[in-house]
């Protein structure tokens, strides 16, 4: 594929998605273990004060969507190496994008309970 091609199929930005979205989930990660399992209690009071607070309520949500993305569409890369069949294809796009989908509803339920 030359370079004019990836650019317009959008290959490039899912490629330096890949990249940032890996540096940010390994920030967050470091912040959620420090904040949680060192510095951090574990108390139910403790916890459901922390998540109804806005800055939490943005680095949760970050974390969320950062590690869905970045996570499904590597199983998508993965796959698409394997798959050559289009049917194939298309039904793990599917399952991967319903996949995402549900897990998305389940993590913003969790985190914004008001809405």
């Amino acid at each position: 594929m030359r370079r004019d091609q990836a650019v317009r199929s959008g290959e490039s930005f899912w490629w330096f998605f890949q990249r940032i979205s890996g540096l940010a989930l390994v920030v967050l990660l470091l912040l959620h273990f420090l904040v949680m399992h060192f510095f951090g209690d574990l108390s139910f009071q403790h916890v459901t004060s922390r998540i109804n607070m806005p800055l939490w309520k943005v680095i949760d949500l970050s974390f969320l969507i950062l590690a869905l993305g970045h996570g499904l569409y590597g199983v998508w890369i993965v796959s698409g190496d394997y798959l050559h069949q289009a049917w194939m294809r298309m039904l793990v796009f599917l399952a991967v994008s319903l996949g995402g989908l549900g897990l998305l509803v389940v993590g913003l339920v969790t985190l914004l309970p008001e809405f």
